[in-house]
């Protein structure tokens, strides 16, 4: 009867030992756990900062691109419609006589040479 009770004794105070070693080990566990996952959302924060900022700079090279394309566009267009009124023979040699001085000077060039 008495080693029934020094063993339940001795059970009792292993029981308690374990609860606090267990405690203890959990709330470490806890701790080191919020510690990485701070660690983990500062790295995600630095990071999602970083691609935003390129992603923003990206847009704004996009935008200046298009307005670019837009203007060189629209420059096109009235270059295309001020060919389209040529209409006589005058305004094919208004047009023409720039292209033929320089073709003129280029042969004048090459017989030169």
């Amino acid at each position: 009867m008495q080693n029934l009770s020094l063993q339940e004794q001795y059970a009792k105070s292993v029981r308690a030992e374990v609860a606090d070693s267990v405690y203890s080990i959990y709330h470490q566990v806890k701790t080191q756990e919020k510690e990485a996952i701070n660690e983990l959302m500062q790295y995600v924060q630095a990071n999602s900062d970083q691609m935003e900022k390129g992603i923003t700079a990206c847009t704004e090279n996009v935008k200046t691109a298009t307005a670019a394309a837009k203007n060189a566009s629209e420059q096109i267009s009235k270059l295309v419609k001020r060919f389209c009124t040529v209409r006589t023979i005058g305004d094919v040699l208004y047009y023409a006589a720039p292209v033929a001085v320089v073709i003129d000077v280029l042969l004048r060039l090459f017989d030169f040479i």
